[in-house]
């Protein structure tokens, strides 16, 4: 077949809807298949996304009824949380000096070591006490 004859007759079939598909057609269909994928998984993200929004909005009203009807633990709560969260936080970022180390004085933050020491030497002169009267008692009174 001359050629030319053989270029009208790969039109012909492309017309006549003939099996052989270009790549552009199949670029298209893949493109529109992709489209509509991403169409689907957006459609699935926004259901998504307003049942988590009902949901949140449903548990921060019942929150805040529940905090208007006890405001008082409602408070003392939070107080504790943030008390808590505070104390968490200094302690992973503050030095390993603690406030007390810093603030208070050495014989007060000391002193349970001392008052320790000096319960110990106290115990020691009770148990010694009934030996040191009967060294001042009269020899005739003393039982030895």
């Amino acid at each position: 077949m001359p050629a030319g004859n053989q270029g009208r007759a790969q039109d012909q079939s492309r017309q006549n809807g003939g099996g052989s598909k270009g790549p552009r057609e199949t670029l298209q269909n893949a493109g529109q298949r992709l489209q509509e994928g991403a169409e689907n998984v957006s459609e699935q993200f926004r259901e998504g996304y307003e049942t988590a929004r009902e949901e949140l909005a449903r548990r921060y009203r019942r929150a805040e009824g529940t905090m208007a009807r006890n405001p008082m633990p409602s408070v003392l709560i939070g107080f504790g949380i943030g008390f808590g969260l505070g104390l968490v936080v200094t302690t992973m970022l503050g030095e390993r000096e603690t406030w007390a180390e810093r603030h208070v004085p050495d014989r007060i933050r000391n002193l349970p070591d001392s008052l320790h020491d000096s319960l110990e030497q106290l115990a020691d002169s009770v148990r010694s006490l009934p030996d040191a009267i009967s060294r001042h008692l009269p020899s005739t009174l003393s039982r030895r």
